[in-house]
């Protein structure tokens, strides 16, 4: 297999160089050059070389011109719940509309972090684990920031809570409250020691009791809310 070979541009060295233009000043009468070849030689690259570093401004000058309106691309998105209704774990959810990457997307609630996961290109969804104002500040490449705020009010971690008991014709009666998510009524369980699950007699979501025949062991009551926390109420035989 051949190979086409580059061919190198002869090049005189300096004396032959300089003999040359001695004999054309000569054969057109004209005054011998006064000025060394090398002088002028070092000249020449000097002009080229202030063209090459004219030229490279130009083009970076050019070139920041052309993306100076992308320095200014605002950051835009926008954020709304994804959960209906009270949750243990409720899930908002981010759109960031711009095609300028994301450089960071902070939320935070009284100065707590809130978790953030990248669910897809530019979309993004926060967990918050604790009620109140969460702020949302999304930071583009070019350094642009919006923040945005929304109340969260449908976080639910507190159990339901036990407010009085009484006794009644061998009748107990229990009242509970929950100030989230409320009390999930037909999943009350109570179980006795032997694994036999015990059927309350009553049960009034209006007015938060629930009622069982006087124990005759012990019991283990579980009341669970509509976010899954739950109860856990150990009565005992007296």
């Amino acid at each position: 297999m051949s190979w086409i070979k580059k061919q190198k541009k002869p090049q005189l060295d300096s004396e032959t160089a300089s003999k040359i233009l001695e004999l054309a000043f000569e054969a057109n009468q004209r005054e011998p050059n006064t000025i060394p070849l090398d002088v002028l030689t070092a000249y020449s690259n000097y002009r080229r070389e202030r063209f090459t570093l004219q030229r490279t401004i130009l083009v970076v000058m050019m070139t920041l011109f052309l993306l100076l309106p992308f320095l200014f691309i605002p950051a835009s998105f926008t954020l709304s719940s994804q959960t209906e209704g009270y949750s243990a774990h409720p899930v908002y959810g981010i759109e960031v509309d711009t095609f300028m990457l994301v450089e960071r997307l902070t939320a935070t609630i009284d100065g707590h972090n809130i978790p953030v996961y990248e669910v897809d290109s530019h979309v993004y969804s926060l967990e918050p684990t604790m009620n109140g104002r969460m702020e949302v500040t999304v930071t583009l490449i070019n350094r642009q920031t919006m923040t945005k705020y929304i109340d969260v009010t449908n976080v639910d971690n507190q159990s339901p809570v036990i407010i009085s008991n009484h006794m009644k014709d061998d009748i107990l009666y229990l009242h509970f409250s929950d100030a989230g998510s409320g009390i999930n009524y037909k999943e009350i369980q109570a179980v006795n020691l032997s694994g036999e699950q015990i059927a309350p007699v009553l049960v009034d979501p209006a007015t938060g009791c629930v009622a069982f025949d006087r124990p005759e062991e012990t019991l283990n009551l579980f009341v669970p809310d509509y976010a899954d926390n739950n109860l856990h109420i150990i009565l005992s035989v007296e």
